[in-house]
């Protein structure tokens, strides 16, 4: 069994997550990890020969030289169908009108979704969604794999065997939903109500409006507490 689990989680709390997945395996050791620099401190600390990385629903992306310390391989849960490759795949569903959508469990390799697909889980993508609903929608799909995988993550040493599905499609950049996010004044109403669906139902994302040569900037404000 993978003696070491590395837990690399996105931006929320998941302390609840965390306390139930190390209760899962006991003998296991579990350690949680958000970015790259705690992700650093924990391989130096620990025995990486029989450690696993398991990434779940975060923008980190982990080098190369990292991924190669774990002796029991690196997989990540990316909260997005392999159809929908790279950054923000719930803003591309929308704003492309994907009918299916889902999350990915896949090996991680040197370049970003790219590695061998162990499980995906799909679903309709309901009526009307935006941003904010697909994006959730997404979770919880991803969620799904990490609960049905993770018994085998913590305990099997050998490489998960892939499906039969493959990565397709463009892979978003930042520099694409930069570009989609930042346009003129003669923007159709329609089109305006496009991104605004597919790019700003989420607290902190932006939309520019360039106008005589001047930025005005929408940020969609937070949540009430």
């Amino acid at each position: 069994m993978a003696r070491t689990i590395v837990f690399l989680t996105g931006d929320f709390d998941a302390s609840d997550l965390c306390s139930f997945l190390a209760k899962r395996h006991v003998g296991s050791i579990f350690v949680w990890v958000q970015d790259l620099s705690t992700l650093a401190a924990a391989i130096e600390s620990h025995d990486m020969a029989s450690a696993r990385l398991v990434s779940f629903c975060t923008g980190v992306i982990v080098p190369t030289t990292m991924l190669e310390r774990f002796g029991c391989g690196s997989y990540n849960i990316h909260p997005g169908p392999p159809t929908f490759p790279g950054r923000h795949p719930e803003s591309w569903g929308v704003y492309l009108e994907a009918s299916r959508f889902g999350a990915t469990l896949h090996r991680m390799v040197a370049r970003v979704d790219e590695g061998d697909i162990i499980d995906t889980k799909w679903f309709d993508v309901p009526a009307g969604a935006g941003q904010r609903v697909l994006a959730e929608a997404a979770f919880k799909a991803a969620l799904d794999l990490l609960i049905a995988w993770y018994g085998r993550l913590a305990d099997e040493d050998a490489a998960l065997a892939p499906n039969s599905e493959v990565w397709e499609g463009r892979k978003w950049r930042r520099a694409d939903l930069e570009a989609i996010t930042r346009f003129d004044a003669d923007i159709s109403n329609v089109e305006f109500e496009r991104r605004r669906r597919a790019f700003a139902e989420l607290p902190g994302c932006t939309l520019t409006l360039v106008a005589h040569g001047r930025e005005f900037i929408y940020t969609v404000p937070s949540d009430p507490s």
